[in-house]
């Protein structure tokens, strides 16, 4: 009997390994074709959401715009951690119910912060111009490899590179650290995360690829981190 249950669970447990190895390809597989699809695609991306110099001054004014455009920014999330542990700290030591997982409150910090610093690094290594380098739009320009690093007699001269967008990876990061951390939030969180993306583009920052490149790598670190950390209470 106890023989018997113990090859059931082995077949459940290989079977769930599989079943999130072919989950992992799938992401995987559907990552890499969506980078090519927006990296051929970005001419037209660009001229489909760039507002043009007058609109984009107009919409930086809009208060919903920069509301968009801060979940780019780490400050944010920051102050949406320490409220949430704040929230942790009443709960656990002077509040009612069940404590909060302290390593989903560090996540909503640490994978901004990585996504962040993975974003300036990849710049600097594929050193790929923005769109509107020089003031006027232009297809892909390379640098060349580590150009980022140094070019030119200038270390580090990364404020005309824009592959990937760090805003639209630490948005992304943040997010999926909050839903992995408070399941649900993602419903809410993830749509603001894309629309920092489209601030980008709208604004001629960044050309599709940018910004999907980096929702890439913010999906990876959000989600990685908060797994990692999740085991400290």
């Amino acid at each position: 009997m106890s023989a018997s249950r113990h090859v059931r669970q082995d077949y459940f447990f290989e079977s769930e390994r599989r079943s999130r190895a072919r989950g992992r390809a799938w992401i995987l597989a559907l990552a890499i074709f969506g980078l090519v699809a927006t990296h051929l695609l970005d001419r037209w991306f660009f001229h489909a959401f760039y507002l043009g110099p007058a609109g984009a001054g107009q919409v930086e004014s809009k208060a919903w715009y920069q509301i968009l455009r801060q979940a780019g920014d780490v400050r944010a999330w920051i102050i949406v951690s320490l409220a949430i542990g704040a929230h942790a700290f009443w709960r656990a030591y002077g509040g009612s119910g069940q404590r909060l997982r302290l390593g989903g409150v560090i996540a909503i910090t640490a994978a901004p912060m990585a996504a962040g610093i993975a974003a300036e690094l990849f710049r600097m290594i594929l050193a790929r111009e923005r769109p509107m380098a020089g003031g006027e739009y232009h297809d892909h320009a390379w640098r060349g490899l580590f150009a980022g690093v140094y070019s030119g007699g200038r270390w580090f001269d990364l404020g005309e590179l824009g592959l990937p967008s760090s805003h639209a990876a630490v948005a992304m990061a943040g997010a999926v650290a909050c839903a992995r951390a408070f399941p649900g939030t993602g419903w809410v969180l993830v749509p603001v995360a894309i629309g920092c993306s489209w601030t980008r583009m709208a604004t001629g920052r960044h050309y599709a690829s940018d910004v999907f490149l980096g929702m890439i790598i913010g999906w990876a670190a959000g989600a990685i981190l908060a797994s990692f950390l999740r085991r400290i209470r």
